[in-house]
């Protein structure tokens, strides 16, 4: 079982920690952690029984790989003696914007870099994590990256050069599904539904159409024909988002959120 020096204890650390633990990847002792001044990283040991460390030095002391999980913001303000002790490990950063490059330029001792996309569905074992590496990882690390990532749902190689792509997609891709569920349940509630009928409604509704499109293999379109009749209700309600340009709302969202990436991947 590879041992892990987490930096950053937020939401994606601890939906990585609890991957690995529920998977059996690793046990609380194989994992240390260290967040800011807030109490995620306190509230994240006491929850999972994983080593709060003190300092850069002690979280990385005896780790095989060091996972940046940290916020993307955070990273650029990173108190230098974090690279030093990451000298000879592998280093797995889930920093959105944050090319191998920089990474490498930071963690100048390493022995390897590689980057995860991971989303929050993770934290249920049903997300999916875009990777890549600085160069070709060697059988071990390979194998600590696949242990990470294992608890979080499926993995996907991509280059470097698609990952700004890959954070609009899947990285920001659950905020814009949440998004998109609750203004669907506050409009049923404008039809007269109470809240929770419109939550069971809604979320069923969405919950088994995503079913039915994985079962079938059809694709979305064939399905929404399926559903929808000449003069119908299904065809009044598409017009209506025909008529707002629905798609090239959601395409302007995908490509807002891709340009930011690519803005932090040029902070300084």
């Amino acid at each position: 079982m590879p041992k892990l020096a987490f930096i950053g204890a937020g939401r994606m650390a601890g939906a990585m920690v609890r991957g690995l633990l529920r998977s059996g990847a690793c046990r609380p002792a194989d994992i240390a952690i260290l967040g800011g001044a807030g109490v995620s990283a306190q509230k994240l040991s006491q929850e999972t029984g994983v080593r709060l460390a003190t300092s850069a030095a002690d979280l990385m002391q005896g780790a095989d790989a060091v996972v940046v999980a940290c916020k993307p913001q955070v990273f650029l303000t990173l108190d230098p003696s974090f690279g030093p002790p990451a000298a000879g490990k592998l280093v797995v950063s889930v920093l959105a914007g944050t090319r191998c490059e920089r990474l490498a330029g930071f963690f100048a001792g390493a022995r390897a870099i590689a980057r995860a996309m991971p989303n929050t569905p993770g934290a249920v074992g049903q997300g999916i994590t875009a990777l890549c590496s600085a160069q070709p990882l060697s059988q071990p690390d390979a194998a600590i990256v696949s242990a990470i990532l294992s608890g979080l749902g499926a993995t996907v190689e991509v280059p470097e050069s698609m990952f700004d792509a890959v954070t609009a997609v899947s990285g920001s891709g659950p905020g814009f599904f949440f998004e998109y569920v609750a203004a669907y349940e506050q409009a049923a509630v404008g039809l007269g539904f109470t809240p929770e009928q419109a939550k069971v409604l809604v979320r069923q509704t969405f919950s088994g159409s995503l079913a039915l499109l994985a079962a079938t293999g059809e694709t979305p379109e064939n399905l929404r024909n399926q559903v929808t009749s000449p003069g119908g209700t299904t065809k009044a309600g598409l017009d209506a988002l025909g008529a707002a340009d629905f798609r090239q709302v959601v395409a302007s969202a995908l490509l807002a959120a891709k340009a930011r990436g690519e803005e932090l991947g040029k902070a300084k």
